[in-house]
């Protein structure tokens, strides 16, 4: 460096032109961390982006794990009528638990292995996930409520035992509804993983209050099956 600049400005006949060149390499030298980072922050920044988590790594989100223990919970949950063990509503407790829960985990993965949700459109991903929910909620009570039938249980007791669930569960599904308008009205979130990983938290929660909502239900049931030979 100390034998370029005096040739270069050697060779530079013109004052004035050498003044420039001069002044051009001090600003170089004395800028040159802002000059470096404006060259290359650009190309880490997309590298960053090309790295970024897609929807579909959330199939090892622990909600998964959660489903998995919350079933087991459920299904280690003793009721008793009248101080006695009432195996009929233990076991139709778990059932219930079951269908829920083995529904929701393949609704869930299904849903966000879907590659088409990574480009899609803030309001229409609102949408479907609103649809998946209702979608998953009419399939397990559909399928729960065939089950008890085979089991000898009326299409009414079965139906009384879903509405009974379904008051218990209100405050969950409304604060469900207040979570996805807040969680897709804010600017935090700045592409459809980022929405994706808040609903699946959220999701994640109310699964986590499942066992107290179905002991809260059964318990509510009383005495009215123990003598019905529900079978395994």
């Amino acid at each position: 460096m100390n034998d370029i600049l005096p040739s270069l400005l050697k060779a530079v006949d013109h004052p004035v032109l050498a003044t420039i060149i001069i002044l051009c390499i001090a600003l170089a030298f004395i800028f040159k961390d802002k000059i470096f980072n404006y060259i290359t922050l650009p190309s880490i920044k997309k590298k960053k982006n090309n790295c970024a988590f897609k929807i579909k790594n959330l199939e090892s989100h622990d909600i998964f794990n959660t489903l998995y223990r919350v079933k087991n919970e459920v299904k280690n949950t003793k009721f008793y009528t009248h101080g006695e063990f009432d195996a009929t509503k233990t076991k139709m407790c778990s059932d219930f638990a079951n269908f829920k829960t083995d529904v929701c985990y393949k609704g869930f993965k299904d849903f966000i292995s879907d590659e088409s949700l990574e480009t899609m459109q803030k309001d229409k991903l609102k949408i479907e996930i609103t649809k998946l929910q209702n979608k998953l909620h009419e399939k397990y009570i559909e399928q729960i409520k065939d089950h008890w039938r085979r089991k000898g249980i009326s299409l009414e007791d079965a139906e009384y035992i879903v509405d009974l669930f379904e008051k218990f569960r209100y405050d969950v599904l409304v604060s469900f509804e207040h979570r996805i308008n807040s969680i897709f009205g804010t600017s935090y979130h700045k592409n459809n993983f980022d929405l994706m990983l808040a609903i699946i938290e959220m999701w994640a929660m109310g699964i986590d209050l499942l066992p107290k909502d179905m002991q809260t239900t059964f318990e509510s049931v009383n005495g009215r099956f123990k003598e019905l030979d529900y079978g395994t």
